[in-house]
């Protein structure tokens, strides 16, 4: 009976083997710096380090002290990181390049100056060649790169360095290939480095010249007492300054740092969103966060243990099972970070359901609080037992980032959801979902889930890649994410602004669409693709951009929303889930009350990929999955995903990120200012407001009137029936008709009265409907 358990982790401890490493390199220095080449017993470390430091010279000359340089290197980051590997054998090619690199130019330069490398005879392998002729003389040549790269350069018939590239182009070539190999094993950005310097100098330089340019209003009064040899005193008194200055350094930091006020002008007021088409431009300074910004993984714990403790739940699981009546022997074991799976092999003619008929005895018998049935496994002759693990262990998110960054495998939009109970990492690409559906109880690990799904596009993606557009009714999950220079607008608190985002996101998805059609074009892939005739893209008749990045708008708590005016809302969102995949605007909707008046029929048929979280009870698990199975979960992060293009349920536990590494990635991109295409959705409604008041607040405004003033009728109910609106805005309506005077006053539970010219012989013309009552 195969078992599938942990195995313990070989090798050295990583401390352990970083003070090896500097060790070796301490040694290897000592050896050279007392290294001469015609007395062993000067070498600090005797015959050893003779032999040892002759060897590294005779192969590299001086650039052996690269050799201990790049030991001691590789120490320092194991005992920094305190991980297993942080090098790779690329790096040690970029450091043999870089060495060799070094040595040549070395060779080059002593024999070009062999006054100057004659200053080294002690610490290199040297040659002295004696010429006997008509004037006999001794030439002595410094191998201060190592005698085999001098051999290259120099001795090699025919085909030496020197007589093919000559001495100046091997010192391009050589001092190129140094640069590049030392960039490459220090992975510095030189662009960033080199922006960063420029900032710094432009700033301290304006520093200087305000600081030149600001003179003192009156003379400083200077008195000057008891001045002398044996008692040197000065006292200087200054007049006390009124007023502190700011440094323009620190003015800039501080404008950085705080919000931006945006002035309203009466021109801003009375215009409203138009439906303009997002155009962005890629900034070649952008650079994406790097994965050292994230909290490194745990030390796992060694368990020795666990192995028999998997075996003796397999024995338990065997006798629950027989002792009910049920033959079946326990297979392949899966421990993942906080469920471990067991397959169960049952004998012929035992009945699938009488085994999921008994989840609750099992639970007992294993001492679970919680076990869920899989019958059968698909694509196997086998059912699944989850069991909670006897050790759980969370799921780091910049291990599984650094995963999917070396794996080939590149997606438009990456997911890192987290980790499933096999194992395997789960990574999925959100434009093939191409919407998601996200639901759970309150402390479940939605929330952590949002902010991994946000942080797996930022760690991935540029700005002019993906635009983000977030809707947080809470106004404390999102909002920190506002100055992101991912943003089309800060992040939307307010049920109105919501309603003016999904609107704007209708009219941008048929932007794109009429630009796809002008130009011939099934989808954004094949249009950021296309070979530009910009000759042609002149002569249509709107505007074609260079590039479309994909929208993703994410909308939290999306049941609150519902709650306000579903009409208003589901319709939106219907249309962009239905027909947006193609133009690159994709949906993720997050709720904890997945009732059927939230997720309604209309989402869950254009939504087919969805992720939950524990929740209450069968029922929400049905209308979030179309299967139970949900409440079983264990919380804190345990989750069903359903993959796009298929029904199966995969059962994983998400990745945990902190607030912490989320404030340092934050903190990270600020560097890049917010270039919002929208001011803000949320003060749509209020400047409709403060126009003019003659203006109806309403599009419907006109038809409203006209209904009620034919039909003699006014309520809420006949107004949402005749208008085909949701109540909120039907509500609305008849406040503004208040307003104006068209209707009356409520009256308890009589209709309103219509108090125009045409009505008011007839007075007593009621609705037979009761006034003000919601559709249920």
């Amino acid at each position: 009976m195969a078992k599938k358990v942990l195995k313990k982790r070989k090798g050295l401890d990583p401390d352990a083997e970083g003070l090896i490493f500097i060790a070796v390199a301490w040694l290897l220095l000592l050896s050279l710096w007392s290294f001469s080449f015609q007395n062993i017993a000067a070498n600090w470390l005797g015959y050893v380090g003779y032999i040892a430091a002759l060897a590294c010279t005779y192969l590299f000359g001086l650039g052996a002290y690269l050799v201990s340089a790049y030991f001691i290197w590789l120490g320092v980051k194991l005992l920094a990181s305190g991980q297993k590997r942080t090098y790779t054998p690329y790096d040690h090619l970029y450091a043999l390049i870089f060495t060799s690199s070094i040595c040549m130019l070395l060779t080059v330069a002593a024999d070009a100056f062999p006054s100057w490398a004659e200053q080294w005879d002690r610490s290199v392998v040297s040659e002295t060649t004696s010429l006997f002729s008509s004037y006999p003389q001794n030439i002595t040549r410094y191998n201060l790169g190592g005698v085999p790269f001098y051999f290259v350069y120099s001795d090699l018939p025919f085909l030496n360095l020197e007589r093919i590239l000559s001495p100046a182009g091997c010192v391009l070539i050589f001092f190129s290939l140094a640069l590049v190999s030392l960039f490459l094993l220090t992975r510095v950005r030189i662009v960033a480095a080199f922006l960063l310097a420029w900032k710094g100098a432009v700033t301290i330089s304006r520093y200087i010249t305000e600081a030149l340019r600001k003179k003192p209003t009156a003379p400083i009064a200077k008195t000057f007492t008891g001045l002398s040899v044996a008692n040197p005193k000065v006292v200087v008194e200054e007049p006390k300054k009124k007023k502190e200055l700011v440094a323009p350094k620190v003015e800039a930091l501080i404008e950085k740092v705080t919000p931006r006020v945006m002035k309203k002008t009466e021109s801003a007021i009375k215009a409203p969103i138009l439906p303009k088409n997002l155009i962005v431009k890629n900034d070649g300074r952008y650079r994406l966060p790097e994965p050292d910004l994230l909290l490194p993984a745990a030390e796992k714990n060694d368990l020795p243990t666990l192995k028999k403790e998997l075996v003796e739940q397999a024995a338990v699981l065997e006798e629950t099972l027989k002792s009910f009546g049920i033959e079946a022997k326990v297979g392949e074991i899966h421990s993942g970070p906080t469920i471990t799976s067991f397959e169960v092999h049952p004998s012929i003619g035992v009945k699938v359901q009488k085994i999921k008929a008994l989840e609750n005895d099992i639970a007992l018998n294993m001492q679970a609080k919680s076990i869920r049935i899989v019958a059968p496994i698909p694509g196997k002759a086998a059912v699944g037992v989850e069991v909670p693990a006897i050790h759980p262990q969370a799921v780091n998110f910049r291990e599984m980032l650094e995963f999917y960054q070396r794996s080939n495998r590149r997606m438009q939009i990456p997911i890192l959801l987290g980790k499933a109970i096999n194992g395997e990492w789960i990574v999925s690409d959100l434009a093939k979902m191409p919407h998601l559906l996200i639901a759970g109880a309150t402390g479940s690990g939605k929330s952590v889930c949002i902010n991994t799904i946000v942080m797996s596009i930022l760690m991935n993606a540029r700005p002019d890649e993906i635009k983000l557009l977030m809707v947080d009714p809470k106004k404390v999950e999102l909002t920190q994410y506002s100055r992101l220079p991912h943003m089309i607008a800060p992040v939307i608190t307010e049920p109105h602004g919501a309603y003016a985002a999904l609107q704007w996101l209708v009219k941008e998805m048929q932007v794109r669409y009429e630009i796809l059609k002008q130009l011939g074009l099934r989808n954004i892939t094949s249009f950021n693709h296309r070979k530009a005739n910009k000759e042609f893209e002149a002569t249509l008749p709107i505007p074609i951009p260079e590039q479309m990045p994909m929208i993703i708008a994410m909308i939290d708590e999306f049941a609150d929303l519902m709650m306000v005016s579903s009409a208003d809302i589901e319709t939106p969102i219907a249309r962009i889930a239905q027909m947006a995949r193609a133009v690159g605007i994709h949906l993720i909707l997050a709720t904890q009350r997945p009732s059927r008046e939230v997720i309604t029929g209309i989402i869950k048929a254009n939504i087919p990929t969805r992720i939950a979280f524990k929740v209450a009870s069968r029922i929400n698990s049905q209308i979030i999955l179309d299967d139970v199975g949900a409440e079983n979960l264990l919380g804190n992060g345990d989750l069903l995903f359903v993959p796009p293009g298929t029904a199966q349920l995969v059962r994983a536990q998400g990745a945990y990120i902190s607030d912490d590494e989320i404030n340092q990635v934050i903190k990270s991109l600020t560097q890049y200012p917010p270039q919002y295409l929208i001011p803000s959705f949320d003060a749509f409604r209020t400047l409709d407001q403060a126009a003019d008041d003659n203006e109806p607040k309403d599009s419907l405004y006109a038809e409203a009137l006209e209904i009620v003033t034919a039909s003699k009728s006014a309520s809420t109910t006949f107004l949402q029936r005749k208008l085909k609106i949701g109540y909120a805005r039907a509500a609305s309506l008849m406040d503004e008709l208040e307003q104006n005077g068209i209707i009356g006053p409520q009256e308890g539970a009589r209709p309103r009265r219509v108090l125009t010219q045409t009505a008011s012989s007839s007075q007593d013309a009621f609705d037979d409907e009761p006034d003000d009552e919601p559709l249920t």
